[in-house]
């Protein structure tokens, strides 16, 4: 029985031998894999295992939105928000985020422009906010009580888009002569005595103070007010639709390649509810 025991001792004792001599050899090879690129071993711990994604407080949907996609593929997430939209970009390019979402290319293109930067938009892009009529006291466009005030923008370039959305309508006439941007001013006829009211975010809650109003989806979900009720005349905005934002370091890296899968991923499409004030890009 001793003899056995001793026998069966010596043996483990070489098959620990045995083990710890291979599991060398494995560090070994791992380790000159690493050093050397030789690629009889490959290697496939992800490089980055973290990720910092930067938004706005009115696209905190949109962002939240690819993290349970991304968490499945071994990443740790952490989602930024910002209340401004110049530091997003800022943090973007001085490396404490990996990515921001939130901007149009529009509003991308005059940042780099200004601040002489090159931070790129990957393709697809992935939603857009939209405007629309509004109004709690008709049902329809052709039930719009005439007088009253109209709320609308109060910066020049959202003025002007307002304008040119009434006069689609036929609700208003402009001016024939050309102008890069409208303003009431311009208003050549108006035969339902509307009162154009300049008005910031307020304007949401107190919808009943105006015959109508115009806003924009975004805007109006980050107030609490669904874009999708009270609605009578729709405006598609596909030439600001967002797109998730990188440096062009980094564009071909695997982990910017997993973002976009997440991203563009059913269960992310899922999230993001129409009452959020964005859609998917068609």
């Amino acid at each position: 029985m001793k003899k056995i025991t001793k026998i069966s001792l010596i043996l483990a004792l070489a098959v620990i031998l045995v083990i710890t001599s291979a599991c060398n050899s494995n560090n070994n090879t791992s380790e000159n894999t690493n050093s050397s690129g030789n690629n009889s071993v490959k290697d496939t711990t992800p490089a980055k295992k973290s990720l910092k994604i930067g938004t706005s407080s009115v696209s905190i949907d949109l962002a939240e939105s690819g993290v349970a996609p991304l968490e499945d593929m071994g990443y740790e997430v952490e989602i930024v928000v910002f209340d401004d939209y110049f530091t997003p970009n800022t943090a973007l390019v001085e490396g404490s985020l990996d990515a921001n979402f939130y901007q149009h290319e529009l509003f991308m293109d005059q940042y780099n422009v200004s601040k002489k930067t090159d931070i790129i938009m990957l393709s697809p892009k992935l939603y857009q906010f939209y405007g629309g009529l509004y109004s709690v006291k008709a049902n329809s466009l052709e039930t719009l009580p005439d007088g009253g005030k109209v709320g609308i923008a109060t910066d020049a370039s959202n003025i002007s888009r307002d304008l040119i959305n009434l006069q689609s309508l036929g609700l208003i006439t402009l001016t024939s002569e050309p102008r890069d941007l409208y303003s009431v001013l311009d208003i050549v006829d108006n035969p339902h005595n509307y009162e154009f009211v300049q008005s910031d975010h307020m304007k949401y809650t107190y919808m009943d103070e105006y015959t109508f109003l115009l806003g924009t989806s975004n805007t109006m979900a980050a107030n609490q007010v669904d874009p999708t009720k009270n609605r009578l005349a729709y405006f598609p905005e596909p030439d600001n639709a967002l797109g998730m934002c990188v440096m062009p370091a980094n564009e071909n890296e695997q982990w910017v390649k997993d973002i976009m899968t997440a991203y563009t991923s059913e269960a992310a499409r899922a999230y993001v509810k129409p009452s959020s004030g964005f859609e998917p890009v068609k």
